[in-house]
């Protein structure tokens, strides 16, 4: 009995390390140093609005230009959503906005960071900066 329960430890143990590394690919360009967010104080040049319904975000694509504040706004009609841009440590919460500054060209996947049901795994996005 006790070889069970450490070989399901083992298992259970490899399994979330695997899944912690699954969001280092994905993207080329983007990396946690190019978006910083942005003082309070500071007024976005564009507003980006995600809005997300059962499984699938509104655009598969949204861009936003390199060096400009934008207001990212995550807009929920269907369900409750949050949104992690991948390579960075920046989330938006349901129908929440932040303001971000992209320093560099390149592209973002985005993703459904909430668990909200069967299609969740497909909820997935690119933001791409120019």
């Amino acid at each position: 009995m006790k070889k069970w329960i450490v070989f399901a430890s083992i298992l259970t143990l490899a399994l979330v390390i695997a899944a912690c590394g699954a969001n280092s690919g994905g993207s080329n360009g983007g990396n946690s140093g190019d978006v910083v967010a942005v003082d309070a104080a500071v007024k976005p040049t564009s507003e980006v609005v995600v809005t997300a319904t059962d499984w699938k975000f509104d655009q598969q694509e949204y861009q936003v230009k390199a060096g400009e504040p934008v207001a990212l706004t995550l807009k929920s009609v269907g369900g409750v959503h949050g949104v992690q841009i991948l390579k960075t440590k920046h989330t938006i919460g349901n129908n929440e906005s932040v303001t971000l500054q992209f320093d560099k060209p390149g592209t973002y996947d985005i993703i459904c960071n909430l668990p909200c049901g069967g299609g969740h795994a497909k909820m997935k996005a690119k933001l791409v900066v120019t």
